[in-house]
């Protein structure tokens, strides 16, 4: 009985462990976090609105958002016509809005239209290769259209600028020739992935274009960036690239002189998380049986230092 015993405490101890180590290879998974300046977003947006005497009735902000009913908030920037015009009266939401305990102006915020653009990846993130930037447009207002000029967009990586190429299902095979904008029209959205052209490289077999090395790989910038002290309460956050996107904008009535153009500047940062604590049997359970069934380096604090390329 003892015996038997001992050995059903021994099985339930491994389990433990076990699941412990699958929680923190799922942990180790993620160790990065790539944020999104909104202050600068929003300040160097606005800059430009305020400096356009037709652009003042627009105004920048930021704020996170969901679309598509998606829990996942990223940050937004919203660009909203007239924003301090009065709602009307009979609106059938104001008198429930206001039993929530809005005022006017918190109504006016929740109520209007606005065109918003989110870049795509923020947030936590695996170490994994980024291949693309993905750009959501919503137009959510009803007489305004946005215009993106690819060609007049850049991405800048390492202090130096890269024209950036819109992903096609059928990509020409002459990257250097003018790419047509794209428009989003009132009430609709658009999801275009980007990246810089080096990136592509044309496929002999095939006479094809195709990508040949993602935008970034975050196992890698982790790997060649300095290391994070875990006994540090200073955060490790370091450039990772901007995406300047150049838009106009205009109403439905309006001429195309009277076409507002705006560059969106998109600054982001890469924060590097310490690596977590484990114990020696933790470390062992991992490189047998993790998830991913390969050893795991620095499972004690700090990652060993590599030799620098």
């Amino acid at each position: 009985m003892e015996a038997l015993l001992l050995t059903v405490y021994f099985l339930v101890v491994i389990y433990v462990l076990y699941q412990m180590a699958l929680s923190l290879e799922d942990r180790l998974e993620d160790k990065v976090i790539i944020h999104v300046d909104q202050a600068f977003l929003t300040e160097q947006t606005q800059a430009q609105l305020s400096t356009q005497a037709d652009a003042r009735h627009i105004t920048a902000s930021t704020e996170q958002r969901g679309f598509g009913g998606s829990k996942a908030m990223r940050p937004v920037v919203n660009l909203a016509f007239d924003p301090h015009d009065e709602l009307p009266l009979d609106s059938p939401k104001l008198d429930e809005l206001r039993d929530m305990g809005l005022d006017d102006e918190g109504i006016r915020e929740l109520l209007r239209k606005n065109i918003a653009i989110q870049v795509s990846p923020t947030g936590r993130q695996p170490l994994r290769p980024v291949s693309y930037l993905s750009i959501l447009i919503v137009n959510e207002t009803a007489d305004a259209q946005i215009y993106i000029n690819w060609d007049r967009s850049s991405l800048e990586m390492f202090g130096q600028g890269n024209r950036i190429i819109r992903a096609t299902p059928n990509m020409p095979l002459d990257l250097t020739q003018a790419q047509i904008f794209s428009m989003v029209n009132p009430g609709q959205s658009m999801v275009s992935d980007v990246t810089v052209e080096k990136n592509y490289v044309r496929d002999a077999d095939t006479n094809q274009v195709k990508l040949a090395r993602p935008l970034v790989d975050l196992k890698e910038r982790v790997e060649r960036s300095q290391l994070t002290d875990p006994t540090s309460s200073q955060k490790n956050i370091q450039p990772l690239y901007g995406l300047d996107l150049m838009i106009g904008l205009k109403r439905t009535t309006e001429p195309d002189s009277k076409l507002i153009n705006l560059l969106v500047p998109f600054s982001f940062t890469l924060e590097i998380e310490a690596d977590q604590i484990a114990l020696p049997p933790l470390r062992w359970l991992l490189h047998h049986f993790g998830r991913r069934n390969r050893p795991l380096e620095s499972l004690l604090w700090g990652r060993q230092q590599r030799q620098r390329r």
